[in-house]
């Protein structure tokens, strides 16, 4: 128990709690000593009196009843007393209060006592006999002597006894005093011990401790902690140095880090270049067999492995079916599609990055690779656009050949195949597309200038075919001659047409001014009233799928209006107005109603409006019987402008 500092502590305290107890009892004690010695002084001084008494009444008022009477009470109350003080008992002290003596163990005081007792037995003798010879004058003087010597001698040995009892007190007194200088002297002796037992268990080990502690604060690492003391220092010490051993420890590893950081470092650089050049050389190709097959050849190359597989997930049914894999061929079971029923599966499709599997866990992870190849295996998924589309494994016959490095690796290749397999389905969705569109335009055009030129060819030649019925000979020689004209424009309409199609980079001009050429020729060609106007500030470098399909719907327009409405005025407007170019063209013909669908084999509206589309444009048409045609197209600014 005195090991430790607790225990100590707690020795001192309860020896300093019993010393102060001891010290408070034995203060109790002569306090209470000294009470009763002095009631048994009181009361042996009381006998003196009382001898004086009974001498003054024996020999003063002889013949007094009343005398009598406190002569009998005197000599009762000494005796009484006398017999108290020998034996213990009690006494009466004052009228009605009696008093307990203990009885006293001194042998010098019981002597005296005995002596008093003789004394008294003598000096009561002496009274009866005044009292006898009160008649005889003879016999009572010489009574009355006797007395007077008796009671002189019984006074002195009352004292005697008086003063024996306050020796007594006074040994008693002496006895507390160096019981006091005791309690004091162990208490000096507890302060010292307490002094000690501080500086010895608390103070000198927290002094080594804090040099420990400095040590650690100077990286010195070496020197052990060991601090003597009690167990809870100990335990401290111990403490402090399990703390000095961890950064020792940490410090070599450190070092060895700080040894190892630059392989590492280096290792992991020509990872990453290594897993760039796979990235650009997978993401390069736009066959989505190709991506696939370089994906699982540059998996298996990069990840050391035996054999890699790829799996993609059917739409249809809850299957991965195998798609292509590079290894030998009896890496694969016959099975070639694994089940998403298996919980392992799932819990590789639904992880955020490639699970690693060995040869007792992960039974499912890859269930088409064979026993051989499952002694260290991973498994990614492949997502797109947070979309499962399949699964990405590596498999190898040597067991814990893949670790923590190899899962990040796999899972940012099996992102970037699902980014090459998206890029590749997007290219092959935009060549798609683009025959789509190419056909789309290639149909338009030949509407707005083959169309557009045949039905005015056979205007012309039942317009000859009257003349000439009628005799015109000469006006139908001038229509011919124009549609000779005619038929050489739309063969140059056809080269250019073909010559955009074989240029991949059309001209780039400003849209206003190709626009204003267009009002004019058109104006020009059919005799019409055609008034353009332009409230830009700056030139409109649109591209140039913009400026062709802005042209292509104002031609379209401008020609429906010449043909079908009969306008006496077209205006052609330009504006911009914030990010948004705005182009009206209004007439005051016929009109229409724009409420109702187009006749069959009319689709100049529709194209108009398809043209609008491609450049995230709008047009709206306005028109009623009577009341004119605006057609308005609003489209925003490119990027560069």
């Amino acid at each position: 128990m005195l090991k430790s500092l607790q225990g100590r502590l707690s020795a001192l305290f309860f020896a300093f709690v019993l010393l102060v107890l001891t010290s408070v009892g034995a203060t109790f004690w002569g306090v209470k000593t000294q009470q009763n010695d002095a009631l048994i002084i009181n009361l042996a001084g009381r006998q003196r009196m009382l001898v004086q008494l009974m001498v003054r009444l024996a020999v003063g008022e002889q013949g007094n009843g009343a005398a009598s009477e406190m002569l009998v009470d005197a000599e009762n109350t000494f005796e009484q007393t006398l017999t108290a003080l020998e034996h213990g008992g009690s006494t009466l002290y004052l009228p009605d209060n009696y008093v307990l003596i203990p009885k006293t163990n001194n042998p010098e005081i019981l002597e005296a006592l005995q002596d008093v007792r003789q004394s008294w037995v003598e000096f009561r003798t002496a009274i009866d006999a005044v009292d006898e010879t009160s008649a005889n004058k003879f016999g009572n003087s010489s009574a009355i002597e006797e007395i007077e010597t008796l009671s002189a001698i019984l006074a002195q040995q009352a004292d005697v006894v008086v003063q024996l009892y306050e020796a007594d007190s006074t040994a008693k007194l002496s006895i507390l005093r160096n019981i006091q200088l005791g309690f004091l002297f162990f208490a000096l002796v507890l302060l010292a011990s307490g002094a000690w037992v501080t500086r010895r268990s608390v103070l000198k080990p927290l002094s080594e401790l804090g040099v420990a502690a400095e040590n650690l604060g100077g990286n010195d690492l070496e020197t052990p902690v060991q601090v003597q003391g009690p167990e809870e220092m100990q335990r401290l010490s111990q403490s402090f140095d399990g703390m000095r051993l961890g950064l020792k420890s940490a410090q070599q590893d450190l070092i060895d880090l700080n040894d190892t950081l630059e392989k590492r470092v280096s290792q992991r650089t020509r990872e990453l270049e290594a897993l760039n050049v796979v990235t650009q050389e997978i993401t390069s190709r736009l066959d989505i067999q190709q991506v696939l097959s370089s994906v699982t050849n540059k998996t298996s190359e990069l990840l050391n492995g035996d054999v890699s597989f790829l799996c993609l997930l059917d739409a249809n049914q809850p299957l991965l079916k195998l798609q292509t894999f590079s290894g030998n061929a009896d890496a694969a079971v016959d099975d070639t599609t694994v089940i998403k029923k298996h919980d392992l599966t799932d819990s590789i499709l639904n992880s955020n990055k490639a699970v690693l599997c060995g040869i007792d866990t992960c039974r499912e992870g890859c269930s088409i690779l064979s026993d051989k190849y499952r002694s260290s295996h991973m498994a990614a998924p492949l997502r797109s656009n947070d979309q499962i589309i399949g699964a990405l494994c590596v498999g190898s016959t040597s067991t814990q050949r893949f670790g923590g490095e190899s899962t990040d690796l796999l899972t940012k290749l099996a992102n970037t195949a699902a980014i090459a397999l998206e890029n590749a389905r997007l290219y092959e969705q935009a060549e798609r597309i683009a025959t789509l569109e190419e056909r789309r335009r290639i149909a338009a055009d030949m509407h707005d200038g083959l169309g557009q030129t045949f039905s005015y060819l056979g205007l012309m030649t039942d317009q000859v075919v009257e003349l000439l019925s009628n005799g015109k000979n000469q006006a139908a020689l001038e229509r011919l001659h124009l549609t000779r004209e005619t038929i050489e424009k739309a063969t140059g309409n056809v080269r250019k047409a073909i010559n955009r199609l074989m240029d991949e980079n059309p001209i780039n001009s400003d849209l206003c001014d190709q626009l204003q050429g267009v009002a004019k020729e058109l104006s020009a060609q059919h005799n019409a009233m055609i008034a353009w106007r332009c409230e830009t500030a700056s030139p409109c470098n649109c591209p140039p799928l913009v400026n062709e399909q802005v042209i292509h719907i104002v031609r379209e327009a401008l020609t429906n209006a010449i043909s079908h409405a009969h306008p006496t005025q077209i205006i052609v407007q330009f504006t911009k107005k914030d990010h948004v170019y705005e182009l009206l063209i209004a007439d005051n013909g016929k009109g229409f109603d724009s409420s109702q669908p187009s006749p069959n084999g009319h689709f100049g509206l529709q194209i108009m409006k398809a043209r609008a589309l491609q450049i995230n444009g709008q047009l709206e048409v306005k028109s009623m019987p009577g009341m004119g045609t605006q057609i308005i197209l609003s489209f925003p600014l490119s990027n560069k402008e």
